[in-house]
């Protein structure tokens, strides 16, 4: 195994990663439209709204804490595909299990404040559909991994 070192920009292309598999997520289930709430004061004032529809917008124009929202749970699946390669185990479904899990102990840590009831649980009492929220941070984490290991 090469020695991958979860940098800041592997982090940032497994959130865009993750980010355009949310956006496919929601052409699929909400007809192409997951309108959020920001606090970025500076994303606010140049849209003159605090409502943002990330499913219309890349990575890059995402307000600044739904791109921190992104990236932390691109680090925390990143961090779990690491600490399993370094033990020598497959990345398989038993890991993606194992790391989404991680990935929304995570998410709960930062948002346990604003979390609707059904996803301020713990990962193994979630829906399968709030449950493939954090599966897709760790199988963009997985593709990503696959990607650096070819080149």
């Amino acid at each position: 195994m090469k020695n991958f070192e979860a940098n800041e920009n592997i982090i940032a292309e497994i959130a865009f990663l993750a980010h355009e598999k949310f956006r496919k997520l929601y052409q699929e289930k909400n007809s192409g439209t997951r309108i959020k709430i920001t606090t970025d004061d500076k994303w606010i004032k140049k849209h003159e709204t605090n409502k943002a529809d990330l499913a219309k917008l890349a990575y890059s124009d995402l307000p600044k804490d739904w791109q921190k929202s992104r990236w932390l749970g691109a680090k925390a699946a990143f961090d779990a595909l690491l600490e399993t390669k370094r033990a020598n185990n497959p990345l398989d479904e038993n890991f993606i299990e194992y790391a989404s899990d991680i990935v929304h102990e995570e998410w709960l840590k930062h948002n346990r404040d604003i979390a609707e009831d059904e996803h301020n649980l713990s990962y193994e009492n979630l829906s399968e559909d709030a449950k493939e929220k954090d599966r897709i941070f760790v199988r963009a984490a997985i593709e990503k991994y696959s990607s650096l290991k070819k080149s």
